[in-house]
């Protein structure tokens, strides 16, 4: 369901030449409701635009996120977009070319895929909080002047349709120019934007909604959390720890803690060398864990570099993300030298892995990979950030796992996941540790996600563990 909206940004900067980040709450009748975020990244020849939203109405929290790769005349040849709620959650891959768009939509587990036949370059215009199909068109039509004009061919993916929308330059506000939007079926927007710096500095669409922007800086992650304990550099130095910590085979325990309904879906309890057996609840996981030493069907993989594209896997995993800089043109360079001897795909993953180890210095800092790379040190997730984005610039996907490093006891620590193709599927790899293939069952797993746990290892509950 569309629902009309208002933003309102002051100085939102979506400069074609450079990295851009911005975020900005949104409120509804005065009232905060939650908090989006948009990112403009030069990519190859084009860019990558992404736009995130996390709303909060009448007790329902909502999130919908938009990724496109445009090339230089801001046309897209790929756009992604997920709407996730408690009803469920909707998912979409669109690939554009000359005669249209090929839309893959999955709702709840019912997957569907369409087709949208144009006869002019379409651009995706997801009518909602966030609003990447604004930010596309406005850069593609650049306008100088008033009384200057231009009309797009736009996809909604949601019913696989076209429409147009017209931008129309309607006067100047000092060296700024107004331009006016309109959709056919009603949907509107104000702008004002820079013809110089090709700047985007107040947006405003019709309706509900209102946003304030607040400025942070690209690659900038969440705040590291109350509570947050990982590995400190005096525990990676003791050599008798991480022994023992390395030479667990088998760990087992009851296990029980209480999440918040939003973050069930990033819940990871049971996979290839872990099971979990009890109850989750809407708001409660108890039950009894256990972690094996188990080696993955890693050597399945794939020759490197791959000759046919990877299927079988979520395409979001291969996108940039905030905090998963695989766009920074640095962080790509490096990986594509790191990589250059393998054979397999997974030589690849694993060489980055090794690299991440030991370049990385281990600091209990915590920053995005761009960050990461730049001061060459992080804990545990700046090292799973870095590694993922690595792997996703060279072509490999990644997913980041977050739980507990049993070190003596529970702690913070994060790792990561790559997918080597549908024979060897998901293989673990920790840069931390230096562990790949096949992880000391020391690793509990309970999230997936590259934001922070939302519930830390000091509040779940362990007893009568056994380890081995």
């Amino acid at each position: 369901m569309r629902t009309a909206m208002l933003f309102v940004m002051t100085a939102l900067i979506l400069s074609a030449g450079a990295i851009t980040a911005e975020t900005y709450t949104l409120t509804s009748g005065g009232r905060v409701i939650g908090e989006a975020e948009v990112a403009v990244s030069p990519r190859g020849a084009g860019f990558s635009v992404r736009t995130e939203a996390v709303s909060t109405e009448g007790g329902i929290e909502r999130t919908i996120r938009e990724q496109a790769t445009v090339g230089g005349d801001w046309l897209p040849t790929d756009y992604n977009f997920s709407i996730a709620e408690p009803s469920g959650e909707t998912r979409a891959t669109v690939s554009f070319d000359q005669s249209g768009a090929t839309i893959k939509m999955r709702v709840g587990m019912a997957q569907e895929e369409l087709k949208a036949e144009s006869t002019t370059p379409l651009s995706p215009w997801l009518e909602d909080i966030t609003f990447a199909g604004a930010v596309m068109l406005l850069h593609r039509a650049n306008l100088k002047n008033p009384g200057t004009r231009a009309e797009y061919a736009v996809l909604l993916p949601l019913d696989a349709s076209e429409s147009r929308v017209s931008l129309e330059a309607v006067e100047m506000d000092g060296e700024l120019l107004k331009v006016r939007g309109r959709r056919s079926g009603g949907w509107s927007f104000d702008a004002l934007w820079n013809p110089e710096t090709k700047t985007v500095l107040q947006f405003e669409v019709a309706g509900n909604f209102e946003a304030e922007i607040k400025h942070v800086g690209i690659g900038e992650v969440a705040e590291r959390p109350q509570g947050y304990n990982p590995l400190s550099k005096a525990n990676i130095d003791d050599r008798d720890l991480m022994r023992r910590v390395g030479n667990i085979k088998t760990f087992r325990a009851n296990m029980a803690f209480n999440f918040g309904q939003a973050d069930a879906e990033r819940l990871f309890l049971n996979h290839y060398s872990q099971e979990f057996a009890g109850e989750i609840t809407e708001s409660r996981v108890m039950g009894e864990v256990e972690v094996k030493n188990l080696a993955y069907k890693v050597t399945n993989s794939p020759e490197w570099p791959l000759i046919y594209p990877l299927r079988g896997y979520d395409e979001i995993y291969s996108m940039p993300e905030r905090g998963i800089d695989s766009d920074d043109p640095q962080i790509k360079a490096r990986a594509e030298r790191i990589i250059e001897p393998a054979k397999t795909m997974w030589d690849a993953a694993r060489a980055i892995n090794i690299w991440v180890n030991r370049n990385i210095q281990y600091d209990a800092v915590s920053g995005g990979a761009g960050e990461t790379f730049k001061i060459q040190r992080g804990d545990s997730r700046a090292k799973a950030l870095l590694c993922a984005a690595m792997c996703r610039s060279v072509g490999i996907p990644a997913r980041i796992v977050s739980g507990v490093l049993w070190a003596d006891g529970p702690m913070d620590h994060t790792w990561l996941e790559v997918y080597l193709g549908e024979k060897a599927e998901w293989g673990p790899m920790d840069p931390t540790l230096d562990e790949g293939g096949r992880l000391s069952a020391g690793h509990i797993s309970i999230w997936l996600g590259t934001e922070y746990p939302p519930v830390m290892a000091k509040d779940i509950f362990f007893e009568s563990e056994r380890i081995e």
